[in-house]
């Protein structure tokens, strides 16, 4: 959403006579919270029953759904689940101009990356206004952020959690404890790496070697949680019509979003 308000293609829209809104699957108290806390240029939308969704659905578009117990914040709120990004452009009478959705994988980390660019979608929206038919999915467009190589990714996790569990990156409040960067993440696992290595130098390597197979497999659990807990969807898969399509396995919530 932040990335069309610093493009400059609110204005343009604008100009050609349109409106942009971001509609997300919070309360409309958390939605309004972030249009002010990201000084967005036009006006977010609180969606939680999924009826703004149903009714798009009607002009052919479908979001894939996360569980949003993922987030890992006791505030957040996504009772029927969290829309996985998409975006979709309208005539008055509903013809459709543009029209993508996020296929979450773990290359782009079960969603949270991987946006399609500003100046892309509207140039795609303009040659849909020249036409006079529906236009197609595009499900081939220039993203704003490489894919990840997922193996390094949750290596970034582990070393979030101090190589001891793995721990998410979440959004937060400003009074949040605030996540650490995941640019900061690249130090650490240097120096968890260049710590096994002196070890080999300076301990028997037959007793380093076996302490290095007892963690690995100490933390193969882990590793497995994170396969299943972020949303990877096989490519052809689309959305339930409907209903829920996490793709994976839901993490067990945490205790203070069980409370809730």
């Amino acid at each position: 959403m932040r990335g069309f308000a610093k493009s400059g293609v609110v204005e343009e829209v604008r100009a050609a006579g349109g409106e942009i809104f971001a509609v997300t699957s919070e309360p409309q108290s958390l939605a309004s919270e972030a249009q002010d806390t990201w000084e967005l240029e036009y006006e977010a939308v609180g969606d939680p029953h999924h009826e703004i969704l149903d009714d798009c659905r009607e002009a052919g578009f479908d979001l894939y759904i996360g569980d949003g117990a993922i987030l890992e914040r006791h505030w957040s709120s996504h009772p029927n689940g969290i829309f996985q990004a998409g975006i979709l452009a309208l005539t008055e009478d509903r013809r459709v101009l543009y029209r993508w959705h996020c296929r979450p994988t773990h290359q782009n980390r079960g969603g949270a990356s991987g946006r399609v660019t500003a100046s892309h979608v509207w140039s795609r929206i303009r040659d849909g206004l020249a036409s006079d038919t529906d236009a197609e999915w595009d499900t081939d467009p220039p993203l704003d952020a490489p894919e990840a190589f997922w193996p390094y990714f949750v290596a970034q996790l582990f070393a979030h959690g101090w190589f001891i569990r793995p721990k998410r990156f979440p959004l937060g409040r400003p009074d949040d404890k605030p996540s650490a960067r995941v640019s900061a993440m690249k130090p650490r696992l240097i120096g968890f790496a260049a710590a096994w290595a002196i070890c080999f130098v300076l301990l028997p390597a037959r007793r380093v070697f076996l302490a290095l197979i007892g963690y690995a497999v100490a933390i193969t659990p882990a590793v497995r949680r994170v396969n299943r807990e972020f949303q990877h969807v096989p490519a052809g898969r689309p959305p339930e019509p409907g209903g829920r399509s996490l793709g994976t396995e839901p993490p067990e919530p945490h205790p203070q979003q069980a409370s809730r």
